[in-house]
């Protein structure tokens, strides 16, 4: 299978439901004979969109203006999508996604604010927090991307938490997004990060950060239940297709892979293995005392449903598991059901007057 087919065959469902309108999807990937074809189409494609962004801005509507942007923003994410042999061209569309974001976030309903938190020598944390509208100091969803994920892409998911009272941040730590300028992915570091991060949600304004629910989605979910413990006010963890641990890298699908090995700034395949060792959730666990949903697709193909069984075991009754019979990664291909229910689970524990 080649790359393009690869990347089709996985994400498809994930362009839809990360915001991309399936016409926009059809007309871009029309467009793309290879491999070598991809980023210049999903780019005319953002092309569009801010133009018609930047005309509804001079014209005085920013509401419009700002869906434009937002929606420019979300292709640019697929248009760097696991653009590992390019890194100079990645990088650039990464900038430009995040400064047409930037663009379009205070123009959200509710707006986007930006938070930057430091940590170690020269380190920063990105993101951004969103406030619902009439919620006094409303319980926060702090989500966590993985691989080939960034807080912008949070968007669409961000609006299921806010219509339900909860406040949401969506940050990057090392190895993604903005979060890679300051450091590559390093299982230290990012455990540095969320300990800053924990720290921060004290001083955000708005929040309750004695009621805080972790979501990570894909690797996220590893990273979710790996970090959360550093919560001070945690309610709950929501690990979706999370992985166990990396053992299995060399059996990995190899677009997989080579996602990895650019996460983590390697030469090589062998080096990111080297460097991903340490990735596991053994031992991990028995410090988060918090209630955890496990969701994960049946039909998996980037990380194997094998993996929530683990993470189940190893929690016993502090889980709750939901395994989607025709999910596939993450259960992009049942958001309209997944994503209410994952809400509606952390919206419970945030209101819930027991630890």
């Amino acid at each position: 299978m080649s790359k393009l087919q690869a990347v089709v065959a996985n994400w498809y469902p994930r362009f839809l439901a990360n915001g991309i309108d399936w016409f926009d999807l059809t007309r871009t990937l029309e467009q793309v004979a290879d491999w070598d074809d991809w980023a210049d189409a999903w780019t005319a494609t953002a092309d569009r969109y801010e133009a018609l962004g930047r005309a509804a801005l001079d014209e005085g509507h920013p509401v419009t203006a700002g869906e434009h942007l937002r929606r420019a923003a979300l292709t640019l994410q697929f248009a760097q999508f696991v653009l590992t042999d390019d890194p100079r061209r990645r990088s650039a569309l990464q900038a430009r996604m995040s400064a047409l974001y930037a663009r379009a976030a205070p123009l959200l309903d509710p707006p986007a604010q930006p938070v930057s938190i430091p940590y170690g020598e020269g380190c920063t944390v990105v993101g951004y927090v969103r406030r619902p509208m009439h919620a006094d100091s409303p319980g926060l969803a702090v989500l966590i991307p993985g691989l080939e994920s960034t807080k912008e892409q949070f968007s669409t998911y961000e609006p299921y938490f806010l219509r339900r009272g909860v406040a949401t941040l969506s940050v990057e730590g090392p190895g993604q997004g903005e979060g890679a300028l300051s450091s590559p992915f390093r299982t230290d570091r990012y455990a540095e990060a969320m300990a800053a991060v924990a720290q921060a949600i004290g001083t955000l304004e708005g929040v309750d950060a004695e009621r805080v629910v972790v979501v990570g989605t894909s690797f996220g979910g590893h990273l979710a239940l790996a970090h959360a413990a550093a919560f001070p006010g945690l309610r709950g963890v929501v690990d979706i297709a999370g992985p166990y641990d990396l053992r299995a890298f060399g059996d990995l699908q190899e677009v997989t892979r080579e996602g990895f090995r650019d996460f983590v700034g390697a030469a090589d395949q062998d080096e990111a293995r080297r460097l991903l060792a340490d990735v596991t959730l053994d031992g991990v666990l028995d410090r988060l005392t918090a209630p955890v949903l496990v969701v994960h697709g049946e039909r998996d193909t980037i990380i194997d449903v094998a993996h929530a069984h683990r993470i189940a075991a190893a929690l016993g009754d502090r889980a709750t598991v939901r395994l989607e019979a025709d999910g596939n990664h993450s259960c992009n291909n049942l958001a309209t059901v997944v994503r209410p229910a994952v809400a509606d689970w952390v919206t419970d524990r945030l209101e819930s007057t027991h630890d």
